[in-house]
C-alpha cells in the first residue's frame, strides 16, 4: 500500500495530465492511473481555446503548443446547400480580452505528450500506467484506488483525495453516487481525416461549420505529422445507415462527393465514428471525490469546448485542492467548485453545443434560413461579433466561472 500523502488522479489523458502538472508544481505529491501505455494517438479533440492558451502560460506550457500547433484567428460558417460563405468570425475581436486572440490547431495527443514532458521535471509527478482502477472508496481522512496490472496483479494505492479524469464511464463518479443526466444523440459521428488540401481546394479557413439539413459537415485542419497537414471532417451517419455501411470506403466516398464536390479526389487516411451525448453529472464534488473533464460533463464536439472546458475545471480544481492540503476548509471550497464549474458547464458547454449542432442540422427552412441570418447579422456587428466569439472562446465561461461565489 503506497503512501497516503498523496493526491490520486484517476485517467491520464489532457485533463488528467493537466490537473496533476498543477498541483506538482504546487508541491503537492501526485499519482496518476492510465489504463493505456502511452497517450491515445486516435483522432480526438484538436482545439486550444484562448482562455485554454491562458491559463496554460503560467504552467510553461503555452509557448511551446504554439509552435507546435497552427494559429487560427478565423473560422467559418457555410451554407453547404448553396456553398455561401454566411459567416465568417474573428478572434481578433478579443485582443483587449487574451493575450492570444487565435487558437491552436493540436492534435490532443500532442498536446499531452507536452504536458507529460513539463511534468516529467517535477519530483511529486508519478504517472502509473498501463494499469485498470477497478475500484475506488474513501474513509474520514483517506481514498484509495485498486489497480490491475496487465499480468493481473493487483494494488491498492492510497491518497488523502481523488480527482476523476476517466471520462463518461467513470468510475470515481459511479463511486461518488451521483447521477451524469443528460441524452444521447440519434445519429453516429464519423471523424475523417484527409490529406487533401481543403484550404486550397475550396477557400475554407482553418476550423468551418458547413450547415445542412440532410448532410451537413464540420471541417478543421490539424498538423499531422512534421506539418504536411490533415484536415478532419465529421459527417453525421443517419439511423437507418448500419455501422459497417457508415465505416465503409463507399460510404465516406459519397460524403466526400456531395460534401466537398469542388475538391476533387480525397485520400482516406483515418475513420473513427462514435456515438455523442450530452451530459452533466449532478455534482463535481463529493466527500473526498471530485470530477473534471469529461467525467463531469460530455457534449458533442462542433465548436471545440469539451476538452478546453475540462481544462478549467482541472485547474479550478487543483488550485483550491492546494489551499485544502495547506490548511483550508475543504468544504465550502469543494462546494464552490462544484458551483462555478456544474452551473457555467450547462451554461455555456452544453447551451451553446447543441445551439451549434442544431443550427448545422435545421431542416425546417423558415428556422434554418432565420439561424443563419442570425449569424450574418452577429458578424456584422462588432459588438455581437465580439460576444460570440468571447462565449465560443470559453472566455466568458471562465470569467463568469470565476464571479460565482
Amino acid at each position: 500500500m503506497s503512501d497516503i500523502d498523496r493526491i490520486l488522479i484517476v485517467g491520464g489523458g489532457p485533463v488528467g495530465t493537466v490537473t496533476g502538472l498543477r498541483l506538482a508544481q504546487h508541491g503537492i505529491p501526485v499519482t496518476l492511473f492510465d489504463r493505456l501505455d502511452k497517450p491515445a494517438e486516435d483522432h480526438r479533440a484538436a482545439t486550444l481555446q484562448p482562455s485554454t492558451l491562458d491559463l496554460f502560460a503560467p504552467l510553461g506550457l503555452t509557448d511551446e503548443l504554439i509552435r507546435q500547433g497552427l494559429k487560427s484567428t478565423l473560422f467559418q460558417w457555410r451554407d453547404r446547400a448553396t456553398h455561401e460563405v454566411v459567416a465568417e468570425f474573428d478572434y481578433g475581436y478579443l485582443e483587449n480580452d487574451t493575450a492570444f486572440p487565435f487558437v491552436v490547431q493540436l492534435e490532443q495527443h500532442k498536446t499531452v505528450y507536452t504536458v507529460l514532458a513539463a511534468a516529467a521535471k517535477l519530483p511529486k509527478f508519478n504517472l502509473i500506467r498501463p494499469v485498470d482502477v477497478t475500484e475506488v472508496s474513501e474513509g474520514p481522512d483517506w481514498v484509495e484506488a485498486k489497480v490491475q496490472h496487465p499480468d493481473g496483479d493487483t494494488e491498492v494505492h492510497r491518497g488523502r483525495w481523488m480527482i476523476g479524469c476517466d471520462g463518461g464511464r467513470s468510475v470515481v463518479r459511479k463511486a461518488m453516487d451521483v447521477s451524469f443526466d443528460g441524452f444521447t444523440w440519434p445519429e453516429r459521428f464519423n471523424i475523417v481525416t484527409t490529406t487533401r488540401d481543403l484550404e486550397q481546394a475550396m477557400g475554407f479557413r482553418l476550423r468551418n461549420y458547413c450547415a445542412h439539413p440532410e448532410r451537413w459537415v464540420s471541417l478543421m485542419k490539424v498538423p499531422g505529422e512534421n506539418f504536411e497537414g490533415l484536415w478532419r471532417c465529421v459527417f453525421p451517419a443517419k439511423n437507418e445507415e448500419t455501422d459497417d455501411e457508415v465505416m465503409s470506403d463507399a460510404w465516406i466516398a459519397a460524403r466526400f462527393a456531395e460534401c466537398l464536390s469542388g475538391a476533387g479526389q480525397c485520400e482516406i487516411v483515418h475513420r473513427n465514428m462514435y456515438n455523442v451525448h450530452q451530459r452533466v453529472a449532478g455534482s463535481f464534488a463529493k466527500g473526498r471525490m471530485a470530477l473534471a473533464g469529461d467525467s463531469a460533463h460530455i457534449n458533442n464536439p462542433i465548436g471545440g469546448m469539451g476538452m478546453n472546458s475540462g481544462f478549467q475545471d482541472g485547474l479550478n480544481l487543483a488550485d483550491k485542492l492546494a489551499a485544502i492540503w495547506h490548511g483550508a476548509d475543504s468544504e465550502p471550497l469543494l462546494a464552490r467548485y462544484d458551483r462555478q464549474r456544474r452551473l457555467t458547464a450547462i451554461e455555456y458547454v452544453q447551451a451553446q453545443s447543441i445551439a451549434n449542432k442544431k443550427t448545422l442540422e435545421e431542416r425546417d427552412p423558415k428556422v434554418r434560413e432565420a439561424n443563419l441570418d442570425n449569424l450574418r447579422r452577429m458578424a456584422a456587428n462588432p459588438a455581437a461579433h465580439r460576444d460570440f466569439v468571447l462565449r465560443g472562446s470559453l472566455l466568458a465561461m471562465l470569467r463568469k466561472s470565476e464571479q460565482i461565489e
